[in-house]
């Protein structure tokens, strides 16, 4: 099994369309669990709201925190022809399409984050079964 995301860093404007691609490649014969999960920047210490108005604004991604500072929550799960949303997801236009690509649309100021695709199959459990986005969300300067 082998997951890849085409594009690791998307910046996207404020109500505008969104498209994570993630592509995978597996021996398994039955189609896999493709679970997108969103986990937000890194708080930043001076308590920063996470409005993005500028590309210079944009978050510092490399410093590591623990999950517990996180926002963590689950996208959309598909499971063959079936998507199934989370929660806070539900009656937003998001879904996924194709294999495994998630589709945001229209962007909002809470989707900035990293996103995580994993793909889940009992038939191949060799290699690498997640990749990493991450999306920027820019509002009007």
């Amino acid at each position: 099994l082998q997951v890849t995301v085409t594009d690791p860093r998307t910046v996207a404007l404020l109500f505008q369309p969104v498209l994570l691609r993630c592509r995978y490649q597996t021996v398994a014969l039955d189609p896999p669990i493709v679970t997108w999960k969103y986990k937000s920047f890194c708080p930043t210490p001076q308590g920063d709201n996470g409005i993005v108005t500028s590309p210079g604004d944009v978050p510092d991604v490399t410093s590591p925190c623990p999950d517990a500072a996180r926002t963590i929550r689950i996208v959309a799960t598909k499971q063959g022809g079936s998507v199934t949303l989370g929660d806070f997801y539900r009656g937003r236009s998001v879904t996924i399409l194709g294999e495994a690509e998630l589709s945001l649309g229209p962007a909002a100021w809470g989707d900035s984050g990293v996103y995580i695709c994993t793909v889940t199959s009992t038939q191949d459990l060799e290699g690498n079964n997640e990749a990493v986005a991450e999306l920027v969300v820019l509002g009007e300067a």
